[in-house]
């Protein structure tokens, strides 16, 4: 499945960049309702101004039967590996999942570019669970899960920004 987002802000892309990479924000964000857990697990800027970041999170997922054939009573969970590009104002994201590794595999950008006055998110990607009659199914609740993680987190950006600038 494809997808996504996109949250305007009232900042300078710089701005909203910063606070995507501001370690406090990121830890912050530990709450977040579609997410039974999230954390920062390693955050380190590169040499040639790249950052390397890896999260891990667990969707706060209540599993039907077909899914939870695959899924045992485990909650997916995964390692999002990312790179942070500042010459392009992008991250690279990769999902490296912690439970059914063999069947679930989902990769993207969020890029962060001007919009008007102020700049504009746009996280895209694609989230693909090969298993056969539900596999489309289980990835509408993946991705439904990260539309609500990443609209909580646009505002919590929003409200990180008005008392950081």
């Amino acid at each position: 499945m494809v997808f996504q987002i996109s949250h305007h802000f009232e900042a300078s892309p710089a701005e909203v960049a910063a606070g995507l990479l501001d370690r406090r924000f990121q830890d912050s964000l530990s709450d977040i309702a579609s997410l039974a857990q999230r954390e920062v697990i390693l955050q380190n800027r590169q040499e040639d101004g790249t950052v390397l970041r890896r999260i891990r999170c667990v969707l706060d997922l209540q599993a039907s039967g077909a899914a939870k054939r695959f899924l045992g009573d485990q909650k997916p969970a995964w390692i999002e590996e990312a790179t942070w590009d500042p010459k392009s104002s992008r991250w690279d994201w990769t999902i490296h999942p912690e439970v059914a590794r063999d069947l679930l595999k989902a990769s993207g950008q969020i890029a962060v570019h001007a919009a008007g006055r102020g700049a504009t998110r746009t996280v895209s990607g694609r989230v693909k669970v090969a298993v056969p009659l539900y596999g489309s199914k289980v990835e509408g609740w993946i991705v439904s899960g990260l539309e609500d993680a990443y609209e909580e987190e646009a505002e919590r950006l929003t409200r990180w920004l008005e008392r950081e600038n």
